[in-house]
Order: C-alpha cells, then structure tokens, then sequence
C-alpha cells in the first residue's frame, strides 16, 4: 500500500462533515448574538426570536438561517405568522449588517452571506401537540 494513500475514503469525508457541523454552529451562535444585541429594529421585539439552524454552502458563498419567532403566547395564529414575517423581512434587511458584523468577528478566509428563513419545524410541532391535546380532551369527554 502507498504511503499517502487513506485505506477509506469515508474518513476524509467525515472529516469534511465534522468541519462543515463547527462552522454552522460557530455561524450559528454568532448570528445569533448580533440578532440578539446589536440589531434594533422594533420588528424583532417579539417574546422569542432565536436562530434555531444554520445551513453554510460548502463553498462558504452563502448561508441559510433558520430562525424561529413567536409573539406574546395569547395572540392569535395568525398574528403569529405575521409577526415571524415580520421578523425575517427585518433581518433580510440587515443582512449586510450581520455580515459585516460576523465578518470582524470570525477569523475565517471567507464568511457567508446570510438569507433568512422561517423554521417552520417549531410551528408544525406545536401544532402536532395541539392536536393531540384536543383528542385527549375528546376521548375524556366520551
């Protein structure tokens, strides 16, 4: 066997994967304090806005950001699906911002450019839960 051959190729792509998994996550929580402590926009003043993912182009060009947002919990649903539209409208628009920002702080050759997008996964769980309460509530009712 050659010096300089790998007896299997997965090793180097995990290797590849496990880089990519610190990225996300360093991008990750890095988009997530500027969101939190640098960006005032009254659009984002809702009772929970957090980057739940992080999704970086191998090439490192771009970056989709998940985030969840919700409003006061007694609101309306769709209430809720405004102010999450709202939110994500705002952090489009300080995009620039967030990358510049994540640009002086990360010592990385290059730092993607964030898109923003609704988590929709957080949403469809607390529907899920919903759901089930209500055939809780149907089965004592019977």
């Amino acid at each position: 066997m050659a010096r300089n051959t790998r007896p299997y190729a997965a090793s180097r792509d995990a290797g590849a994967l496990d880089r990519m998994r610190r990225v996300n996550d360093l991008l990750r929580d890095t988009i997530s304090e500027v969101v939190a402590h640098e960006l005032k926009d009254p659009r984002l003043d809702l009772a929970l806005l957090s980057v739940t993912e992080v999704r970086a182009s191998r090439d490192l060009r771009n970056a989709t950001v998940y985030i969840s947002a919700m409003s006061a919990p007694d609101s309306t649903a769709e209430h809720q699906t405004d102010a999450a539209e709202a939110a994500v409208d705002a952090l489009t628009h300080a995009a620039p911002f967030i990358h510049r920002t994540i640009r002086r702080r990360l010592h990385m050759k290059r730092v993607p450019w964030p898109a923003f997008e609704l988590d929709r996964r957080i949403a469809a769980a607390a529907e899920v839960q919903e759901r089930i309460r209500g055939l809780k509530e149907s089965q004592r009712a019977s």
